[in-house]
């Protein structure tokens, strides 16, 4: 997995950015979760880990693992509900507050404009906390730095705030200073600019997250075959076949581009030991169907959804995918 808790804000949406939640992975303090419930929520099983962990004591580190998990499988409201107990319970917990902002964030962009627009000011605020608890959060500001390229000036975005960020970014991550200048070029529509920080940011990292994110951007500009090749070095570059790979195969299938480069990275993924604390073993397992469907094994894709829904039972992209 990339060196970051998420696989970041890639993408620009409706008024606010939102991240891939369901790679998500945060570090919890674990001495009052049962040991049964850490090691489901570690190997992908939703459903163990959320009939263990509701029937347990609650308290901050309860209520982020049960966010984590909520989020895994797309069950927005009880995301939030569980991220806001875990915020309320440590309120001077940055990465709680941070996780807060990615559940309204996920939320704001599966929903209406309206609702979206009324989520903005608790995600803006929420990503603030989390650099006001902690200024060196290097999540907290790279994800604060692209909600402020995002997000329109009347709801609190800006370049100039952005641009603020970058500096501060310096001292504690190279990789992410020129991710964000990458960024912020995009959004001036200074294709070589944006271009030019995203290959400093590969350059600094060689990591799996790099490549992806210059992927995103090609992808932002309709340069499908130049999306697909940084994805495709996304999965190789990312040799504990962690978030990333998920990320990237996710792109490569929705571009239907290198597919089966897809199959082989989520299957490592799938095949892997992983230090995440929530495995999205549902959502990969679910991507590799997806995967297998394009190739035309329609078998292999049945069994694939047939396997996410072991893990979640209501994990609704599955749900959809299989045929009855």
């Amino acid at each position: 997995m990339s060196s970051r808790a998420s696989s970041g804000c890639r993408h620009k949406l409706q008024a606010v950015c939102s991240l891939p939640l369901l790679t998500v992975a945060v570090t919890y303090i674990y001495g009052q979760i049962p040991v049964a419930a850490v090691a489901d929520a570690r190997t992908g099983r939703v459903d163990a880990a959320l009939s263990e962990l509701n029937a347990a004591p609650k308290n901050a580190e309860t209520h982020a693992l049960l966010c984590s998990l909520y989020a895994s499988v797309e069950h927005r409201d009880q995301a939030i509900s569980e991220c806001e107990a875990a915020a309320k319970a440590a309120p001077q917990n940055s990465t709680y507050k941070l996780r807060l902002a990615r559940v309204y964030g996920d939320k704001a962009n599966h929903a209406g404009m309206i609702t979206g627009m009324q989520l903005v000011g608790k995600i803006r605020d929420s990503f603030q906390q989390a650099v006001q608890l902690d200024g060196r959060n290097i999540e907290a500001l790279s994800d604060l730095g692209q909600f402020y390229v995002d997000a329109p000036g009347v709801v609190g975005g800006g370049i100039d705030k952005a641009q603020a960020l970058v500096e501060r970014l310096k001292p504690l991550s190279q990789a992410r200073a020129h991710r964000l200048a990458g960024m912020i070029a995009a959004e001036k529509n200074d294709d070589a600019a944006a271009i030019n920080e995203f290959n400093a940011e590969i350059a600094v990292s060689h990591s799996a997250e790099s490549y992806y994110d210059l992927a995103n951007f090609y992808r932002s500009r309709k340069q499908y075959d130049r999306a697909a090749q940084n994805a495709k070095q996304a999965i190789v570059a990312d040799t504990l076949h962690g978030a990333d790979t998920v990320d990237a195969a996710a792109m490569l299938i929705e571009m239907k581009r290198e597919v089966p480069a897809a199959q082989t990275g989520l299957r490592g993924y799938l095949g892997a030991t992983l230090s995440d604390d929530v495995a999205s073993y549902a959502r990969a397992h679910t991507l590799l169907g997806h995967a297998l469907d394009i190739s035309g094994d329609t078998t292999g894709a049945q069994h694939e959804y047939t396997a996410a829904l072991a893990l979640a039972h209501d994990y609704e992209p599955a749900r959809k995918a299989l045929k009855p």
